[in-house]
């Protein structure tokens, strides 16, 4: 008995990452701790570990220890899509270590998405497979058109579950004009049928919201909430008036959808966001819609769009929570995602919350001053450091 306590206390841990301030939201832990990474996994967090037992010790003094950051919705299906950005480079200073692709691959593109994107990631990546193919014949039914490649990504969902999280559905005026709504019952049909949640990106009318909500179900995400849009959840649109929520807002919360940021080049807007936490309905997901044409702003990472909810009240676990255990939650691949559980994965973020002068912006250019923000000093995927490739 006593030699395998003396073994045990003499464990030697590929990391420890020592002298910081632990948070994981998801079970409500908060404090000083010592966190021992072994195997890729998180063996041990207790008040101090020795340093002379890791392979390599990482000081983080001053800093959070938080799980891994994980962005619900990015395009990341990088040189197959004009729009989408290399995951592992931002990944690497941003704290991000699971990224999920909202849509930038169609149903014949996911075997090119596990070989090009997933399988050469250091992060973890999943996504969301395009309703249709693209559509390049303006002459043909669209409808019928759309309807006609059902069958084909819901196999595509079936057979690729380990990374095809559901299917990716554009509402909007803006994005498929009159037949929005004729392609979001589409979509309900086919997440009906092969079992795979929705994702849903809502900007502007018509189709109305209530419509939309109507036809999403448990364990579906709407993405966008704070767009300030006509098809935004608060009616206020881009005014600093309060505003009401829109109607079938709450009831689809109560059923189980999901609401996700997806800030984007024009899904967030200051006053939409504050509204709606006026109106007690903050987001379940702050995530970044990030892509080429908002990466170097206004949206730029992860930590920056957590900054603007830190900016508008919520406090730090708030944030992290919708930036690690919800999101973590939703995509539910992966047994302790999210967390900091001992035996969970050795996905790690360490985070500093800054204090300062420091500018954000909003999509419609809305720019406010503000003295805190989260920034990252290090980011660990599966035991090891994330680094940005040569």
């Amino acid at each position: 008995m006593a030699g395998g306590a003396l073994a045990q206390r003499a464990r030697i841990y590929d990391m420890i990452i020592r002298n910081g301030e632990v948070r994981d939201p998801g079970r409500n832990f908060r404090q000083r701790a010592d966190v021992a990474v072994q195997d890729g996994r998180i063996a041990a967090i207790e008040s101090e570990i020795p340093p002379e037992r890791g392979r390599e010790v990482i000081d983080a003094k001053g800093l959070y220890v938080t799980p891994g950051l994980v962005d619900l919705h990015t395009h990341c299906f990088y040189g197959a899509s004009g729009i989408s950005v290399e995951a592992d480079p931002i990944g690497a200073r941003s704290g991000v270590t699971t990224w999920v692709d909202a849509g930038s691959f169609t149903a014949s593109q996911v075997a090119a998405f596990r070989r090009f994107t997933v399988g050469p990631a250091q992060s973890r990546i999943f996504g969301y497979v395009h309703l249709y193919p693209d559509l390049r014949n303006p002459d043909v039914d669209v409808v019928k058109y759309v309807r006609s490649s059902v069958k084909e990504t819901g196999q595509a969902v079936e057979k690729n579950r380990d990374i095809v999280l559901g299917v990716k559905v554009y509402v909007g005026a803006n994005m498929n004009g009159r037949y929005s709504l004729d392609f979001m019952k589409i979509g309900r049909e086919l997440g009906d049928q092969f079992k795979a949640p929705l994702m849903v990106h809502v900007s502007f009318t018509p189709p109305e919201l209530p419509e939309v909500l109507a036809l999403m179900r448990t364990g579906d995400v709407l993405t966008h909430c704070n767009n300030g849009h006509t098809l935004s959840i608060v009616d206020s649109g881009y005014s600093e008036k309060p505003g009401n929520l829109r109607p079938g807002v709450k009831e689809a919360r109560e059923r189980g959808v999901w609401f996700d940021v997806g800030h984007g080049a024009g899904s967030f807007n200051f006053n939409a966001a504050r509204n709606a936490l006026r109106l007690g309905f903050p987001p379940d997901c702050i995530s970044t819609d990030l892509h080429t044409a908002c990466i170097n702003g206004p949206t730029y990472d992860l930590p920056t769009t957590m900054s603007k909810y830190l900016y508008l009240g919520m406090s730090f676990d708030d944030v992290l929570l919708r930036s690690t255990y919800n999101p973590a939650k939703i995509i539910g691949r992966v047994q302790g995602l999210g967390t900091l559980e001992v035996g969970a994965p050795a996905d790690i973020a360490l985070l500093a919350l800054e204090e300062g002068q420091f500018r954000l912006v909003d999509c419609q250019r809305n720019a406010v001053m503000v003295r805190q923000r989260i920034a990252s000093r290090l980011t660990i995927c599966r035991g090891k450091r994330l680094t940005a490739p040569v």
